[in-house]
């Protein structure tokens, strides 16, 4: 029987908590919040992030970073993405090279443009080969239900995203392994920031073949800054690229989704963050997605459209006739192929 350390309680967190019990695992969920493992004790729920949702007693919410992860075999971090640098530093002298990290956070840094990844290795330098990113398609509520769903575990270790796939994998959630750590950490970041554009697309009621556009377009958009970072463009296929883009983008319970229809309400994005709990992701990636294309060079429309409305109060009609007064162009311009030439 492993044991689990879950860092982080949100809803995701909460949710995997109450799957990693299921396979029969001991788990304990660090928590920031002060109150929230006597909420816990107490309901039987967390009420704050998953309300809704019992699962046993046995699984204990704790305050202390060492009493969370001190017999963990997996230490699993899911704080969102503005908090994972100093959330991972509180247990930079607890976690030992005997445990497994995998990191399950989707976004891009402010100020750095770093992924996840790469502060995670700043963090713990000494542990990079014991490391995964988790990422694919996933609403935590239907973790929490117990639905079908599938993920990908990259690692660039993959003797250790084989371990967590053994771990982790079943019947209900299916873990595949993939030795593409940036691909499936953009894939899984930048589709938050195409999620608010289908959001501000369906919220102005210009149809379904415009969402479609909109994603197809937009995975183009995550292919070309993959391809420009190394990764490998046929990741953009799987799970953590279409995958999740098709769940972010068109699902009810996406928060992403959800802030770009606010937007087509006529609400500004900073008092819509302001008025949540949960974190919208593609509000705080919005900005270094940007930065990173201008970085290398790509061309990233709809990204750049969203970051305009959100942070500097574009009018959203006038966004959506930039874009569809853009000048032709070829539909695979700055995506490499997969398929090297001999």
């Amino acid at each position: 029987m492993y044991n689990i350390a879950v860092v982080g309680a949100g809803a995701f967190g909460t949710s995997l908590a109450m799957y990693c019990k299921g396979l029969g695992y001991n788990v304990k969920v660090w928590c920031f919040e002060k109150d929230l493992p006597a909420i816990v004790a107490e309901k039987g729920e967390n009420t704050v992030y998953l309300p809704g949702y019992t699962f046993p007693k046995s699984v204990k919410f704790v305050n202390d970073p060492e009493e969370a992860v001190k017999e963990a075999d997996l230490v699993l971090f899911v704080p969102p993405s503005a908090h994972l640098r100093q959330t991972a530093g509180l247990f930079k002298n607890i976690i030992t090279d005997k445990q497994l990290i995998l990191t399950a956070t989707k976004g891009i840094e402010h100020g750095t443009c770093m992924l996840m990844s790469q502060i995670m290795e700043e963090v713990f330098p000494e542990y990079v080969s014991n490391m995964a990113f988790l990422s694919g398609p996933s609403f935590a509520k239907d973790v929490a239900a117990g639905y079908p769903t599938d993920l990908s575990c990259a690692s660039f270790n993959m003797e250790v995203a084989h371990k967590i796939q053994k771990m982790l994998h079943s019947s209900i959630i299916r873990i595949y392994t993939n030795d593409d750590v940036v691909g499936v950490e953009l894939g899984g970041s930048v589709k938050n920031v195409l999620a608010i554009a289908c959001g501000v697309s369906d919220g102005l009621g210009l149809g379904l073949s415009a969402r479609a556009a909109l994603m197809t377009r937009g995975l183009a958009e995550i292919t070309r800054l993959g391809s420009a970072m190394g990764a490998n463009p046929l990741t953009f296929q799987g799970l953590s690229g279409v995958g999740d883009l098709i769940l972010t983008c068109t699902g009810d319970l996406s928060r992403n989704r959800t802030l770009g229809k606010k937007l087509a309400e006529g609400k500004t994005a900073e008092e819509i963050v302001n008025s949540q709990k949960s974190v919208a992701e593609g509000y705080v990636t919005a900005k270094p997605v940007v930065e990173l294309a201008k970085r290398h060079n790509i061309e990233m429309p709809i990204s750049e459209a969203v970051y305009k409305v959100c942070y500097e109060g574009a009018d959203l009609k006038k966004s959506v006739m930039k874009l569809m007064n853009r000048s032709e162009k070829d539909e695979f311009e700055g995506i490499n192929s997969p398929i090297s030439e001999e």
